[in-house]
């Protein structure tokens, strides 16, 4: 969580409190992860109400903010119970911390037919987009193309600042994979790691990583991932000899789709 708040301070405003940290990106208010408050530790369902009154006060609320996030630091292993939270219309996320040192990183299996380079044309970020959105359950989502744009916004900045790269992965001239690589207080931060559907179980990912990890070396003590405990993605980044450091869990309640209205409460109601 540490290198993420040091991006957040990046491209938003980080403010430490008794209770959490409030993170907020004033000029992106669909960004579910950036506008959220980190918890000390896990909370109950018997907090919830004062969680939801702190989040009002310190994010915001509908309309402008009209979803809900909470994070917080795990604990190494063992189970992690969110039922409750769920049955309140929460969705629930457990994600490993994965770090490595660059003379961890060991040789993996890669795709010849991968090229990788930095992104240089605005079609690189077109593509980037239309491949992000093509990942998510509705690409027509107007809230998700928004965000979309906050985060390319975001990250160009951050780039014209010297902070870091976006890198695609290329088979013909045709992007079929990125990932973004950061370094916030002199650790590397890797981004939103994707292949494209049709060329996954390619060695794209495994050609990508390794690639630009080659290409950085030196410019950070560490390199830390976060990844869903759930999804395979995290054997890939073992295999090249990341380690898991840790967990963080987190709770998000999106706004309902569609159009709506404010209710009495303040709510969304569609």
């Amino acid at each position: 969580m540490a290198t993420d708040l040091l991006l957040h301070a990046e491209t938003g405003t980080v403010e430490w409190k008794d209770e959490c940290v409030v993170v907020r990106t004033p000029d992106s208010p669909d960004y579910f992860f950036g506008n959220m408050l980190m918890l000390r530790g896990r909370p109950s369902t018997e907090d919830l109400p004062r969680l939801e009154s702190d989040f009002a006060q310190w994010v915001g609320i509908p309309p402008r903010i009209a979803h809900r996030t909470f994070a917080w630091i795990e604990s190494a292993d063992g189970e992690v119970n969110l039922d409750g939270f769920v049955e309140r219309g929460y969705d629930a996320t457990v994600c490993r911390v994965l770090a490595a040192r660059y003379c961890d990183i060991r040789p993996v299996a890669t795709n010849a037919s991968v090229e990788v380079s930095p992104f240089a044309t605005q079609q690189d970020w077109d593509d980037w987009t239309w491949m992000q959105l093509s990942d998510m359950p509705d690409p027509a989502d107007p809230t998700s193309q928004r965000y979309l744009a906050h985060q390319q916004r975001a990250y160009r900045a951050l780039i014209a600042r010297g902070l870091g790269n976006w890198w695609g992965a290329f088979i013909d001239g045709e992007q079929v994979g990125s990932l973004g690589l950061f370094f916030p207080g002199g650790m590397g931060r890797f981004q939103s790691v994707i292949t494209g559907e049709k060329h996954r179980n390619r060695n794209v990912c495994k050609t990508l990583l390794s690639e630009v990890i080659s290409r950085t070396a030196g410019l950070a003590e560490r390199l830390v991932m976060v990844a869903d405990e759930t999804y395979h993605a995290g054997k890939i980044y073992e295999s090249l000899g990341f380690m898991q450091q840790g967990r963080v869990a987190s709770l998000c309640q999106e706004p309902p789709t569609g159009r709506c209205t404010i209710d009495s409460d303040g709510e969304c109601e569609t």
